[in-house]
């Protein structure tokens, strides 16, 4: 299966930063790589049949990793030539 990166953009709203801190590193941890030159931008190698697949898992991972702690994620990603999708998840204590 082919590898695509993902490129996903974050806003957390309403978070603590204790929490943020902890979405943060576990995110490092499993292979989101931080964009230092923009802003909450990470970059996802990802596994997929094609790059609409390989966003879906890469976004599946993201909200995989906040679910943990309550406060709304709006999320943007994108890979190669495939549509940018937009999501907006808000994450209940």
């Amino acid at each position: 299966m082919p590898v695509y990166n993902v490129l996903l953009v974050a806003e957390f709203h309403d978070i603590q930063e204790g929490d943020q801190k902890d979405v943060l590193l576990r995110m490092e941890e499993h292979g989101f790589e931080k964009i230092p030159t923009v802003a909450n931008t990470w970059e996802m190698k990802c596994e997929g049949e094609d790059e609409t697949d390989a966003k879906d898992k890469a976004i599946q991972s993201m909200i995989n990793l906040c679910r943990t702690h309550p406060f709304e994620l709006k999320l943007v990603a994108h890979a190669g030539t495939s549509q940018i999708l937009r999501r907006r998840k808000k994450f209940e204590a």
